[in-house]
């Protein structure tokens, strides 16, 4: 019986312990945390209930307290706030003021994303303040279907621009730090609604959709135009580009898979027919 009590003891000390190191380790947190524009501050002041108040800093900076009125508090530590407050009360109306000073609820400040992501819209900063360049991306879905991957710029608050790829995002450029009233803008592909035309002897001429990548060559040309039909000349297949004609030989360079013939937007391929 006595070592079950022994036991009980124990444990309730372990637990009082375990609740005082919590109760510390957020006490720390709370202390060094910068006061914000709409922060919702509680002020406690011991044996002195007038005094004691829930109040919302401006976005001035300014908080309004019982006695001292208007009080710059914001881009302070909660600690630092409380010291200029302690002292605030001890030169004209308490003798050594014991007061608490506590965050009730944290302002939400955000970052944009908008453009050619998957669900633009806005992100919640976190109250560490942490939220690097790739967590922002992955937040809104990533790239939309019709994004340039390589027109991704940050416009900084404070009015500067950085652009970065996708790929630098997906590596060390990721890691960049945001801050509040940022934005991200995500650029469309230049090549949205952009065309090359196949005619001729092929299985279905007409129109094709430039690939949004800005990479065609003609090789895959013909073949997503339904490849060649058993009347076409290999031998003679032509790409006008804005006036200039060019002759090649769709065989040869369909062999050569190293070097591809590349095609640019609005290029009309025509490929002959056999003369029998």
């Amino acid at each position: 019986m006595n070592n079950l009590i022994t036991l009980n003891g124990l444990l309730r000390l372990i637990l009082l312990w375990a609740l005082s190191l919590a109760a510390h380790g957020a006490a720390a947190v709370d202390a060094g945390y910068v006061l914000r524009p709409n922060d919702t501050i509680r002020l406690a002041v011991y044996q002195e209930p007038d005094l004691s108040v829930q109040v919302r800093i401006l976005k001035t900076g300014e908080a309004s307290f019982p006695l001292i009125g208007s009080v710059q508090i914001g881009g302070l530590t909660v600690a630092a706030a409380a010291t200029k407050l302690r002292d605030l009360y001890a030169k004209d109306y308490l003798v050594d003021p014991k007061l608490n000073l506590t965050v009730d609820e944290y302002a939400t400040e955000y970052i944009s994303v908008i453009g050619a992501v998957r669900t633009p819209g806005q992100i919640p900063m976190p109250v560490s303040g942490h939220l690097d360049l790739a967590s922002a991306m992955a937040s809104v879905g990533g790239l939309a279907e019709n994004a340039d991957p390589n027109g991704i710029q940050l416009v900084r608050a404070s009015g500067t621009t950085s652009t970065f790829s996708m790929e630098t995002i997906q590596g060390a450029s990721g890691r960049t730090q945001l801050g509040a009233g940022d934005r991200i803008v995500v650029s469309q592909s230049a090549f949205v609604g952009k065309t090359v035309t196949v005619l001729g002897s092929v299985g279905k001429p007409g129109p094709l959709p430039f690939p949004l990548k800005g990479k065609l060559d003609l090789v895959n040309a013909i073949a997503m135009a339904g490849g060649l039909t058993d009347m076409a000349n290999p031998k003679k297949v032509t790409i006008n580009r804005k006036g200039t004609v060019t002759v090649v030989d769709f065989k040869i360079i369909s062999q050569r898979g190293d070097r591809p013939f590349l095609l640019q937007p609005d290029d009309v391929v025509t490929v002959a027919e056999r003369m029998f």
